[in-house]
């Protein structure tokens, strides 16, 4: 897969993950019905898990992301509190934020890794300098960007706001996300324009 192909499939990822949370959010907003908003939200999930299996696309984002979207609905039938539908996605984003200064001091930019899966190409960047840096620089912007996200939301979070953080991830993140995936390209293709020395490797 090339990597404006790539890049394109970021693109959708970001979309498909954003529907299930636009049906929750919308049904709780004009229903105040919590079950209500749930079921939509797996009924959504499910929805896209099916695209994403009939695009010939992997089984595992698909069975992924509807167990996040189950697993979210399950934290919030037991525990009764709207704000916790957020949670595991956050936590997930969470985590990946913390492990990526380890991840670049092991030279494994999680960026880099995501668009080895994306293009087949695996772990070959690691052997081309100029896609190693521009996967590193790239992802250093990404963090930036991601924690000032995440505060955010954990500050709704801490403040029970379920309906406001479902209009700050739709709103918000979501377009914040779409620049990022064009503005780490733009660098990416920057950084990476001129041939590399050994170019074998960068292929």
């Amino acid at each position: 897969m090339s990597d404006l192909a790539a890049l394109r499939r970021a693109g959708l990822h970001i979309a498909e993950t954003a529907v299930p949370v636009l049906g929750f959010t919308l049904v709780y907003a004009t229903t105040a019905r919590l079950p209500a908003a749930l079921a939509t939200g797996l009924c959504v999930a499910a929805l896209v898990a099916v695209r994403r299996v009939r695009g010939a696309r992997s089984v595992w984002p698909a069975v992924g992301g509807f167990a996040l979207t189950a697993g979210a609905a399950a934290w919030t039938v037991l525990s009764g509190e709207a704000a916790n539908y957020f949670v595991p996605v956050l936590a997930l984003r969470a985590a990946v934020v913390a492990a990526t200064p380890v991840m670049l001091l092991l030279r494994l930019p999680p960026v880099g890794l995501a668009a080895g899966v994306l293009t087949g190409r695996g772990l070959a960047f690691r052997r081309c300098p100029p896609r190693l840096r521009a996967y590193t620089v790239a992802n250093l912007i990404w963090v930036v960007a991601e924690g000032a996200l995440l505060a955010n939301q954990a500050r709704l979070y801490l403040d029970g706001r379920a309906l406001a953080m479902g209009a700050f991830k739709l709103l918000v993140e979501v377009p914040a996300h779409v620049l990022l995936v064009g503005l780490m390209w733009a660098v990416y293709r920057r950084m990476t324009a001129r041939p590399c020395v050994r170019e074998g490797a960068c292929r």
